[in-house]
């Protein structure tokens, strides 16, 4: 698995991937088929970012074109449940020959759009079906409608039952008429005869006639309808007669029809997975132009990240009239340690770090100046919330999941351990991360581990690191900044990641008096810490 659900959703993987929204049923089912690009997929991978760069800078040069495919992959519809029907031995309706047709309507819009704003690669062409779409658009380029040019004799028959058809209709008004004379009462439009129970003496009249029928009877009214003449009944034979010759025409032309869908089948099924492919990239160069991404680098080195802007935390913060401080990081060694106080920002760093990753090895560009990288074969973000099924606290959670993935080490992954053993005692607790730090040295993975505990700056082999924080703020400036609030402490705190020598900087007892604890005691504790 190369990432877990707890993961994506600690990282945002699973808020980026809501936002990547293709326009048609095609495009939702690759992106809910696609995979990410493993270890040795990197020139597939190189080809996919270069996709989406060249639609993000063809965008906007021909919006307009865009929103015009955009708009057509809208209407699209499925028609794989068609298709697979025809190919079942089912003749298709009307309705489906019109989706079918619509469909390849569709296709030619596209590919007309898309031809002259961007390079299509030869394996998202869309095939023609050029003989399907002839025999489909006889009728015209609109809706479909078996035209009298489908078949032979098809005019004809069709012009003799409107004959027949006007001719009885006008001998069954003539009836209605000659009756409505003799009788004094109108058939309304529906052709009924309606007379009330109290009109005895008609109700007697119209019961003598043979030319009438009774049709139905109430409590109150008797209706009454026409009954044909013998005329009438062989006008109304020749009808049904030709009516039917129409219909087992119209039959033949339609299993012709379908026949042809048959024979297309192959081309029309590929030219669904090519739409879904072009949608799907759509919708990345979408989020890559509402994200500002870029193309990244793949490498032999380990890892950089500069400039990087978290889309999901810049979209929290904005929301508050705050902007996200860009995230410059270079893993230089197989394990690199974060070190700082807490409200510093390594949670944001470590996931920032896994969403690049994740982005990137599932074909997104990256909203950073630069991203280079490796493939890697998996990204672990460690778990630190209680599992009350299994009754697991906290720590008891966190060492659970790091047991069942930390035989990954061999391979070409990323731990993301955000304060791991911070759920038991410090002194057990920098004990462990110490040895887990040992252990995952000795790796192929790539580590980022975030921690308070002091007594890592001896490790060797170990890039060290720490928040810059509240270095140039002094106790006295947070004290009388505190009444701000806390968007004041954010936009003094400096979240960048500067060298360090795995020494815990001294900005918990700076956060406590910006949160206004008692001076007195953040006195005796600065003097406990010198002393």
């Amino acid at each position: 698995m190369f990432i877990d659900e707890t993961t994506a959703q600690r990282i945002g993987l699973d808020r980026v991937l809501h936002r990547l929204q293709p326009l048609s049923p095609y495009g939702k089912l690759m992106k809910e088929k696609q995979k990410y690009f493993a270890p040795g997929c990197e020139d597939i991978l190189r080809r996919e970012w270069q996709r989406v760069h060249s639609l993000v800078q063809a965008w906007d040069l021909h919006r307009a074109k865009f929103q015009n495919v955009e708009l057509v992959f809208h209407t699209l519809r499925d028609i794989r449940a068609v298709v697979r029907k025809a190919c079942n031995g089912y003749v298709l309706e009307d309705v489906d020959l019109y989706e079918i047709k619509s469909f390849i309507q569709g296709t030619r819009e596209l590919e007309k759009e898309l031809s002259e704003i961007w390079a299509i690669p030869p394996s998202l062409r869309i095939p023609p079906v050029p003989q399907l779409w002839g025999r489909l658009a006889l009728g015209g380029e609109g809706g479909f409608y078996l035209d009298d040019s489908f078949a032979l004799g098809l005019a004809s028959l069709r012009r003799q039952m409107r004959q027949l058809q006007t001719k009885l209709a006008g001998a069954r008004r003539e009836a209605q008429l000659r009756i409505a004379k003799e009788t004094g009462r109108s058939f309304n439009h529906l052709g009924r005869l309606r007379v009330s129970k109290l009109d005895t003496e008609i109700l007697e009249q119209l019961a003598q006639r043979r030319d009438l029928l009774l049709a139905s009877e109430t409590y109150m009214e008797v209706e009454y309808v026409l009954r044909d003449s013998q005329d009438m009944v062989a006008l109304g034979g020749q009808l049904q007669e030709t009516q039917q010759r129409i219909e087992a025409l119209e039959h033949r032309v339609r299993k012709e029809l379908t026949q042809s869908v048959v024979a297309s089948s192959r081309r029309l099924l590929a030219a669904c997975r090519r739409l879904g492919g072009i949608d799907l990239l759509l919708a990345k160069a979408r989020l890559a132009r509402e994200t500002g991404g870029s193309m990244p680098e793949l490498q032999a080195a380990p890892l950089e990240l500069e400039s990087f802007v978290n889309p999901v935390v810049n979209e929290f913060l904005a929301e508050q009239g705050l902007s996200f401080q860009p995230l410059s990081l270079k893993l230089g060694t197989t394990v690199t340690v974060i070190t700082g106080a807490n409200m510093g920002g390594k949670s944001v760093s470590l996931k920032s770090l896994g969403l690049a990753v994740a982005m990137a090895q599932w074909g997104l560009l990256v909203p950073a100046h630069s991203f280079r990288f490796s493939l890697r074969s998996f990204v672990f973000y460690s778990q630190q919330d209680e599992d009350p099924g299994q009754g697991l606290s906290t720590f008891g959670t966190e060492i659970n999941s790091l047991a069942e993935v930390l035989p990954r080490r061999n391979e070409p992954g990323l731990f993301l351990l955000d304060e791991p053993a911070r759920g038991t005692n410090p002194w057990e607790g920098s004990a462990l991360v110490k040895g887990l730090i040992a252990w995952l040295r000795e790796g192929s993975s790539l580590a980022l581990v975030a921690t308070h505990f002091p007594g890592l700056f001896n490790m060797e082999q170990v890039t060290h690191l720490q928040v810059a924080g509240l270095a140039e703020a002094n106790l006295e400036q947070l004290e009388d900044l505190g009444a701000e609030g806390i968007r004041s402490l954010q936009e003094l705190m400096d979240y960048s990641l500067v060298p360090g020598h795995g020494k815990i900087p001294r900005d918990a007892l700076k956060v406590a008096a910006f949160l206004g604890l008692d001076p007195e005691i953040l006195s005796r504790a600065a003097q406990e810490l010198e002393s």
